[in-house]
C-alpha cells in the first residue's frame, strides 16, 4: 500500500525543500493549510505529512501543536531541520528601487525584516510564501516583489532581485514527520539523537511544575525544549509542552521518567520518541 506524503504549502515551499532534502523521490502534495493536512492524516491512516513546528528565531508554529496534541491518533515519527534561505524576487524589469510591496508569509516577512524596513516597502502578508511567488507571477502586479525561497522564483519565472534576506543567517525551521502509525521509510541520513515530546498539565498551585521538571532532573535527562500553551477549558492556565534529549541515556530510563509524570499531572499526552534528523555536514 502506498503511503502518500503531504506538506503545507505551494511548490517551492520550504516545506517541500525540506522533503526533496531528506525524502529525495518521495512524491508529495501540497495543501492550502494546516487543517486540511490534519484531516488527511485523521482520514487515512497511512497518510504523512511533513509539518514545520518551530523556527529557531521565531518559535513554535502553535496551529500544528495544538491540533496535534487535541487527537491522540497521531505520532511523532521523525524530527528533520531545513536551513531557510530567503530571497526577493520580482517580475523582468523590475528593481529594488521599482518595489514598492513585498508580499510572504508573515513568518518569511518576520525573518526578513532587516532587508525591507530600512527600504520602506510594505509588506502584505499571503497564506505561503511560494504562494506569494505563484500569485505575483499569476497577476502581474507592478512594483510588488515576494519573499520566498530561490526555488520558488525558478519555478514561477521571477527574477532575483537579492538574496540572502534572512536576518540571521543560520536561521532554519524544524519539522516533524507526523502519522497514524510507523512510516515505512525514514530519511538516509546522520541521526543526532532521539528525542521525547510530551505535553502536560500540572495543577495551579506553587511548585507542581517543578515537581515534574525534578522527575527529569533526578535521572539526568536532558530537557531541550519547555513551552506553555493555553490550557483548554481554564483561562489563564497553561499546558506544557517538553522536548527531552537522549544522548547517554537509556530509553529505559525515559520511560521509567514519563511514568512518574503520567501519575503526577493532570493531562497527560505522549508525542513520540524519535529520531532528530540532519543532513550530512550540518
Amino acid at each position: 500500500m502506498s503511503w502518500p506524503m503531504y506538506y503545507q504549502g505551494e511548490p517551492g515551499a520550504f516545506s517541500e525543500s525540506a522533503i526533496l532534502h531528506y525524502f529525495p523521490g518521495q512524491e508529495a502534495r501540497g495543501l492550502p493549510s494546516f487543517e486540511a493536512a490534519y484531516d488527511r492524516l485523521l482520514n487515512d491512516s497511512h497518510a504523512l505529512a511533513l509539518l514545520p513546528i518551530e523556527n529557531a528565531y521565531r518559535g513554535p508554529v502553535t496551529e500544528v501543536w495544538d491540533r496535534l496534541v487535541g487527537d491522540d491518533r497521531l505520532t511523532i515519527w521523525a524530527e528533520v531541520v531545513e536551513p531557510v534561505h530567503l530571497a526577493l524576487m520580482a517580475l523582468p524589469g523590475e528593481t529594488l528601487k521599482s518595489i514598492t510591496r513585498v508580499r510572504s508569509h508573515p513568518q518569511a516577512l518576520m525573518q526578513s525584516r532587516g532587508f525591507w524596513q530600512p527600504r520602506r516597502y510594505v509588506a502584505e502578508p499571503s497564506l505561503d510564501t511560494a504562494g506569494s511567488a505563484r500569485e505575483l507571477a499569476e497577476n502581474r502586479w507592478p512594483g510588488v516583489a515576494a519573499i520566498a525561497s530561490p526555488g520558488a522564483a525558478r519555478r514561477y519565472g521571477l527574477n532575483l532581485l537579492a538574496e540572502p534576506l534572512e536576518d540571521y543567517p543560520d536561521n532554519r525551521t524544524r519539522f516533524w514527520l507526523i502519522a497514524q502509525r510507523q512510516p515505512p521509510v525514514l530519511p538516509e541520513t546522520s541521526v543526532l539523537t532521539m528525542k521525547a515530546t510530551l505535553a502536560f498539565d500540572v495543577a495551579n498551585r506553587p511548585g507542581s511544575l517543578a515537581q515534574v521538571l525534578n522527575i527529569f532532573a533526578g535521572r539526568g535527562l536532558d530537557l531541550m525544549k519547555i513551552e506553555s500553551r493555553p490550557r483548554p477549558g481554564f483561562p489563564f492556565e497553561f499546558r506544557f509542552w517538553i522536548d527531552v534529549a537522549l544522548r547517554d541515556a537509556e530509553a529505559a530510563t525515559l520511560f521509567q521518567a514519563l511514568a512518574d509524570v503520567q501519575a503526577s499531572v493532570l493531562f497527560y499526552r505522549f508525542l513520540g520518541y524519535y529520531p532528530a534528523f540532519a543532513m550530512e555536514g550540518e
